[in-house]
């Protein structure tokens, strides 16, 4: 079986899409030879992960991002020879034009330009919109990474049910273990408090930003100065008022980006983790702050409860008392918090790479044999 896999993302600026596919590649490239194996846009090495940028220089980069481009506008045939004698070609929604020959699969990381519209930009709703009406129909199956997107793709896209195949995400290795070394490196960097209250994630509406600082703000008054809200993560998007409302607040502080080198090391030294997400198709920092061993709460909601199972407390993300109530009572009770932060390490130890990457080989395979 020889297969095309489509690396376009790890050509981007990206986080968690791209280390998805970084990690999965990763694992393939080190089991299958090159002859069972290729990469599009013409790569024949997945270079160093940087979520900031191209994993690659601009040299390498940029001709082959643009013959991308090119195909899309103008309909070029550009990754037509690299599928000649290929069984299956795995493609991300950067391609609007697939050669047809090859059976053709994909990864959906979510649904949410179409369950949550109002939560992306233009571009993004758009592309989606593109990848449903003309890829997904030529699709002969495609990989998810929680129930919750799988369903979502029935009652949303009608796609059935059959050609939807659930393969969770895996946590880096590192997240598990973190040295004093690379604590105080991470407190010193980016001026972390000695206890605190974390979220990770991309400043925008979906995130639930705005309803997460009204939680903390109805902390009683020794709570938030003990345990101030630390927000770390990118700008985003349609960010103005939930800008606005975190400067505002007394209590929470803004440190921005975080280097993935220094990433476990922000998530040990929380007290607690909160991520009332509206929706997420998996949440991958989830699993790393359970690796670390921090505490999490999350939303009832979407793919939330189905990564932490019975290892996190899950509240309605739309009611900031009960947001509120789950916070207070973790942090007040020390020895409840511990508990809960170890069962989470190990409920994240379930969840591998290794795992992950084989069973998306097995999917290769029944698809192409389909």
């Amino acid at each position: 079986m020889k297969i095309l896999y489509d690396a376009a993302p790890l050509l981007m600026r990206s986080a968690g899409v791209k280390n998805y596919h970084y990690a999965v590649l990763q694992r393939l490239l080190a089991t299958f030879p090159a002859q069972q194996l290729r990469m599009f846009p013409y790569l024949r090495r997945i270079g160093v992960n940087v979520n900031e940028r191209s994993n690659f220089s601009s040299v390498y980069s940029w001709p082959r991002l643009a013959g991308v481009l090119a195909s899309n506008r103008f309909h070029i045939p550009f990754a037509h020879p690299q599928a000649v004698g290929v069984d299956l070609f795995h493609i991300t929604p950067h391609v609007f034009h697939p050669p047809t020959k090859p059976v053709l699969t994909s990864m959906i990381h979510d649904a949410t330009p179409l369950t949550h519209p109002d939560c992306h930009q233009s571009p993004t709703i758009e592309l989606f919109q593109w990848f449903v009406e003309h890829t997904i129909p030529k699709l002969a199956a495609v990989i998810v990474p929680s129930h919750a997107v799988k369903q979502d793709l029935i009652t949303k896209v009608g796609m059935h049910s059959t050609t939807i195949e659930v393969i969770h995400h895996g946590v880096d290795e590192d997240f598990f273990e973190v040295s004093p070394e690379q604590l105080a490196t991470a407190r010193r960097s980016y001026g972390l408090p000695d206890e605190f209250v974390l979220f990770v994630g991309s400043m925008e509406p979906r995130k639930n930003l705005i309803r997460l600082a009204e939680a903390h703000a109805q902390l009683p008054e020794s709570l938030q100065a003990r345990f101030p809200l630390v927000v770390v993560g990118s700008a985003g998007w349609h960010n103005n008022e939930i800008r606005t409302v975190l400067e505002k607040s007394k209590h929470v502080r803004l440190v921005g980006y975080v280097s993935r080198a220094l990433l476990p090391s922000v998530y040990a030294c929380a007290s607690l983790f909160v991520f009332p997400s509206l929706y997420e198709g998996f949440g991958m920092p989830l699993l790393e702050a359970m690796a670390a061993g921090t505490p999490v709460i999350t939303s009832s909601i979407s793919a939330m409860p189905e990564v932490v199972g019975e290892a996190g407390v899950t509240v309605d993300p739309y009611d900031a008392d009960e947001i509120r109530e789950a916070m207070r009572s973790m942090l007040e009770d020390t020895n409840a918090a511990a508990q809960l932060g170890a069962r989470g390490r190990d409920r994240a130890r379930v969840f591998t790479w290794d795992r992950t990457a084989a069973l998306t080989w097995e999917f290769f395979e029944l698809a192409a044999n389909s």
